[in-house]
């Protein structure tokens, strides 16, 4: 839906990933998309390993009532 409603630059990661596949699954589309996947989400895995702390003491500050 994303890849139809906005435009060629403004597109996020889950289409731009869907077209290295297109409808022909080829061995070296598969390969840039596991690629472009490993490059999305490795940086978020390092910044929730460097910020877990952070992201646990505001997950339970905020389930505290009163």
């Amino acid at each position: 839906m994303t890849a139809m409603l906005l435009s060629q630059p403004n597109q996020t990661m889950v289409p731009k990933i869907a077209s290295f596949l297109g409808t022909i699954q080829q061995e070296g589309n598969v390969m840039f998309a596991v690629a472009a996947v490993v490059s999305a989400t490795a940086p978020l895995f390092v910044l929730v390993m460097f910020f877990q702390r952070q992201i646990v003491s505001g997950l339970t500050a905020g389930a505290v009532k009163g």
